[in-house]
């Protein structure tokens, strides 16, 4: 790829980034709706959730060979678990097929718990806390176009609001190319390497200490700990 083709590609990413979030800011601005946006926020929020999570399960059965990406990892809300719980079978049927699916995901103990669903399902899961950027999460699909996901107001833990599919082959290599940046680093870590130093840390201030307590707390089953605890 050329020096000029890979700027011009980098233009058509930041332009498309600041577009939506211009969009963001003028209906957070528009104060003549204030009103009325509250007294919907809660249905329209399960709706657009809802059609983000479509176009995330729509993406994992067009897939043919991989996905890749950088999520939240954030704890599902209760009207969020279904839409997990269908990602996970999608991810179990398609690592069965050979596709290659990883995550990168921000390096918080609250975000072990998407690990640990994904990561028993079939997908390679690391975490590191080199992400584009904290508001924005996105998926590559085969290599071919990209599913970006915006949350409501900015910050890395807010929920997703809307999906917007993306195909560029461009775009696709440039997120890639960072993808890999971060996912090669030094400080990145493995799910069972993070588990491990979770485990690590608690037992390091818990001179008798029991498995039970962490496991509560990343609600992840003990068992799994256990299982991780003595890998070597």
């Amino acid at each position: 790829m050329s020096t000029v083709e890979s700027v011009l590609l980098v233009v058509e990413l930041i332009l498309l980034i600041f577009t939506v979030i211009l969009l963001v800011f003028h209906l957070k601005q528009d104060k003549v709706h204030k009103n009325l946006i509250r007294e919907m926020s809660r249905t329209t929020r399960v709706l657009t959730r809802q059609e983000y999570f479509s176009e995330v399960i729509q993406a994992f059965q067009e897939t043919e060979k991989s996905i890749f990406g950088c999520i939240t990892g954030s704890k599902p809300s209760d009207n969020d678990r279904k839409n997990i719980d269908i990602i996970v079978k999608n991810i179990r049927e398609l690592v069965k097929k050979g596709v290659k699916i990883s995550f990168l995901i921000p390096k918080f103990p609250n975000r072990l718990y998407i690990g640990y669903k994904y990561s028993t399902a079939g997908a390679d899961i690391r975490y590191n806390n080199c992400i584009i950027a904290s508001d924005i999460r996105y998926m590559i699909i085969d290599g071919k176009f990209v599913l970006v996901g915006i949350p409501d107001i900015v910050g890395e833990s807010e929920p997703t609001k809307k999906g917007y599919r993306i195909p560029s082959l461009g775009i696709s290599a440039i997120l890639q190319d960072h993808l890999n940046q971060c996912w090669g680093s030094k400080v990145s870590l493995k799910y069972e390497q993070y588990i491990k130093e979770m485990i690590d840390g608690f037992e390091s201030k818990n001179e008798k200490y029991s498995l039970e307590p962490l496991a509560r707390e990343l609600n992840i089953p003990s068992n799994e700990l256990t299982r991780i605890q003595s890998l070597k």
